[in-house]
């Protein structure tokens, strides 16, 4: 071989031992970026997570809360029914016991 071949073949091996070089350089670079942008994804997407589950809990304390109310409300509602029929059959009650005692008394 040519003194003049075997530069060429040295310095084209040099070459591609820089590129590799470069290019490993470059993949390296490429994955300390995604890891760090999927290190941010992860946050953000956490954090956004923890917002709308924090909304769903308020929303669900709201609506816990109001359906309390309307149980309660209905609730009492029924209580005032039944002390109204139970006050009213206590008055039958009572006439009919008085009648019975009128009667018995003639």
């Amino acid at each position: 071989m040519s003194r003049e071949a075997i530069l060429i073949i040295k310095e084209t091996e040099a070459r591609a031992e820089q590129i590799l070089r470069d290019a490993q350089t470059r993949a390296r670079q490429m994955r300390e970026d995604a890891e760090r942008e999927g290190k941010s994804l992860c946050e953000s997407t956490e954090a956004e997570m923890l917002a709308q589950k924090t909304e769903m809990l308020k929303q669900i304390g709201i609506k816990s809360e109001e359906l309390l109310a309307r149980t309660l409300e209905e609730a009492r509602e029924e209580a005032d029914a039944l002390s109204a029929a139970v006050a009213l059959r206590r008055k039958i009650g009572e006439k009919i016991i008085i009648r019975g005692l009128d009667t018995k008394c003639r």
